[in-house]
């Protein structure tokens, strides 16, 4: 295949392509080896219209030998043998050397004892520093941490975004290498777990309680969801090193999450949509967040579990330029339109919560952020407040979009700035409005922050261990 077959095969528009100089290998290093959708997907379009009548129906019993007349397997005796026992005969009689078999617990439960905070420390000297340490590995080389938003990376990986970096001593400060920690902490985590006490009764009462209107439908989709996701053991499936280690439970209907950050380590718990939702139903956007939340305190199952009801909310905040004017993003980048070219916008931005408003907010988002214009994310609009609790986690204003919809790309106030997966979610303080953007506006603007739900405290709510699965000959009994 010549290389301009090879851009034609890739759905590339030859004809318009200005191709004089180019030898035969660098039109086909043009092409690449990758198969473009535009044409795979054509040649399947192209096959399964060719062979549409070749296709059989769902409910057509004959096998496609016999619908189109070849000699089929059974003449052939090739037919796989099939047991036509009925299930009540094959315990007993076909079970062979049952009596020889042993009978042993399977522990569930947390083998061994780790204090807590030897388990976050451990952690932190564990975690992933650069990107190409990936989920096992610990680089060689020299590692670095931004003096501003705290991202950590390699000599070899550095150096975009810019960053504010600083050596980290690994001598004096040593790293425990993370098949050692994931160890020690499967070890220390059970199995099996279980949220218990959750009824409709007691989700109607935390309704109640918080004296917030829900719509009907809403609350009915949300209160099944979770009634579904607490219903079911949840059973661990992985570890997950990332910047913060993870540790993933999941059942059918609910997903359970460990987060084990230094500061707010806590389990979040995720309830899955029904199957037959749709794509764009009101339901799926509000379980992409947690439904319940359990803030570990001085152990992992010590604690206090908090729900999210689904009633979203407006409040209006104060936001006002201060410090110098800087370069805009846009600018930044050399984009000569007017409106770009020399555009400014303040280095420190001054937010005020109206005093009435701050319980509302899971975390009070007043004070002063710093533009951050070196550490990355979207747009070059990180901002970190200044001021901040030693106990709590850094807060972070950041420019989070959409994956879909551009119309609700906005600034958001979270404690993590790091670059999701697919189907993560951000844990979200609030959100500001999506008409708001930085500029050089003199004076105090009035903006509004929507708070995507409501967290609301209850002590009816535990999170229990399965501690056996006892085997017996054909059927297993759960014990706590």
């Amino acid at each position: 295949m010549v290389g301009l077959e090879a851009l034609s095969m890739q759905g590339l528009p030859v004809e318009k392509l200005l191709l004089t100089r180019e030898s035969e290998d660098q039109l086909a290093d043009l092409a690449g080896n990758a198969m473009s959708t535009t044409v795979v997907g054509a040649c399947i379009l192209a096959a399964l219209v060719s062979g549409k009548k070749l296709l059989k129906a769902g409910n057509d019993s004959q096998s496609y030998e016999a619908k189109y007349g070849s000699q089929e397997a059974e003449n052939e005796g090739e037919l796989m043998d099939i047991d036509t026992s009925s299930p009540s005969e094959l315990p007993e009689s076909r079970v062979v050397g049952e009596e020889d078999l042993l009978k042993n617990p399977l522990d569930l439960s947390i083998t061994q004892r780790c204090s807590f905070s030897e388990l976050l420390t451990s952690a932190v000297k564990s975690e992933r520093l650069c990107a190409c340490e990936g989920r096992i590995d610990m680089t060689t080389r020299p590692l670095f941490r931004c003096q501003d938003c705290g991202s950590s990376f390699c000599k070899k990986c550095g150096g975009r975004p810019e960053h504010n970096p600083e050596p980290i001593d690994t001598t004096q400060h040593p790293r425990v290498h993370p098949s050692d920690f994931s160890k020690t902490l499967k070890s220390t985590l059970p199995m099996c777990l279980t949220v218990t006490n959750v009824s409709g009764l007691l989700l109607d009462e935390l309704r109640r309680k918080a004296k917030v209107i829900i719509p009907e439908p809403c609350w009915s989709d949300w209160s099944a969801a979770v009634l579904r996701a607490t219903g079911s053991e949840l059973r661990f499936v992985e570890l997950k090193r990332q910047e913060i280690w993870s540790a993933i439970y999941q059942s059918p209907t609910g997903t359970l999450e460990l987060s084990l950050h230094p500061q707010q380590p806590e389990w979040r718990l995720y309830a899955v949509p029904e199957a037959d939702e749709p794509a764009n139903a009101d339901i799926r956007q509000i379980l992409q967040s947690p439904v319940a939340r359990f803030s570990c305190a001085g152990d992992l199952l010590t604690g206090s579990w908090q729900f999210a009801l689904p009633c979203a909310s407006t409040i209006s905040i104060k936001i006002q330029g201060m410090d110098e004017l800087v370069p805009s993003w846009e600018a930044r980048l050399g984009l000569v339109a007017d409106e770009f070219k020399n555009k400014l916008v303040y280095s420190k931005l001054q937010i005020t919560v109206p005093q009435s408003d701050v319980q509302k907010l899971d975390r009070d988002i007043s004070g002063v952020y710093s533009l951050l214009d070196k550490c990355g994310t979207a747009n070059g609009a990180l901002h970190r407040k200044n001021e901040t609790d030693k106990k709590l986690p850094p807060l972070f204003m950041l420019f989070d979009p959409h994956r879909t919809n551009d119309s609700e790309d906005c600034f958001v106030f979270s404690i993590s700035t790091r670059r999701l997966e697919y189907q993560e979610s951000r844990p979200i303080v609030c959100k500001l409005d999506p008409t708001w953007r930085q500029s050089s506006k003199v004076g105090e603007q009035t903006v509004e922050c929507h708070l995507p739900c409501m967290w609301i405290l209850t002590s009816a709510v535990d999170l229990k261990v399965y501690r056996f699965l006892l085997f017996s000959k054909f059927f297993s009994t759960t014990v706590f």
